[in-house]
């Protein structure tokens, strides 16, 4: 996951990808490690076929060199998630819609190349990867959810960005006792559980 500086956010992320491993562990054939918070200004990138990024207003600005680090990671097939945490300050189905996290992202991204971006289709890889899902809910629901135009003759046919605004790795974040940190809304545990799938559907995609 990206450190964003904001000790609130990071920390989220850490107990999110902590649950999420939890889960990948027990259900699926990756034995995943301990996630690792990275510094995108100073620490090597392509270790990692998956980067879990949330946007929050407060999101500092990037330098040239992480704009520049961040091009080559994706250019070389690595997938940034971008989660805007926003989906309930902008729920129109409409990537020009702009929720704060959206906006901010729009801020510190206008030099990242990010390409033409579509909802994802209903017979996208993402939606069968592990599980066989078209809803891909976090803590917030039905926010919609962009990959990649047209990148099949790129990057084996993996999107190397992902946005949406709902709010993950509050789902799958996890406390000591291994007891869920936030409430999943409106669908309760059913929505957590659909978050979890949606997870690891990510996690099999990148790999």
């Amino acid at each position: 996951y990206v450190h964003t500086g904001i000790p609130e956010v990071d920390a989220t992320s850490r107990a999110g990808l902590i649950g999420l491993t939890f889960i990948l562990n027990d259900r699926t054939a990756v034995e995943a490690g301990e996630p690792i918070g990275v510094d995108i200004e100073n620490d090597e990138l392509a270790f990692f076929p998956l980067l879990y990024w949330p946007i929050s207003p407060d999101q500092p600005s990037l330098s040239d060199r992480a704009l520049s680090r961040l091009n080559t990671y994706m250019k070389n097939g690595g997938i940034i998630v971008f989660d805007t945490l926003d989906q309930t300050s902008a729920r129109a189905a409409d990537v020009q819609s702009v929720g704060p996290g959206l906006q901010r992202l729009r801020d510190i991204g206008h030099d990242l190349d990010i390409p033409p971006l579509v909802p994802v289709p209903p017979d996208h890889v993402l939606t069968r990867s592990f599980y066989l899902m078209q809803a891909f809910p976090g803590r917030w629901a039905d926010g919609q959810v962009w990959v990649e135009q047209g990148q099949d003759r790129v990057n084996d046919g993996v999107s190397s960005v992902i946005i949406g605004g709902n709010d993950w790795a509050s789902a799958w974040a996890l406390d000591d006792n291994q007891r869920p940190m936030f409430a999943t809304v409106p669908g309760g545990e059913r929505q957590r559980e659909m978050a979890y799938r949606f997870g690891v559907n990510l996690v099999m995609y990148a790999l």
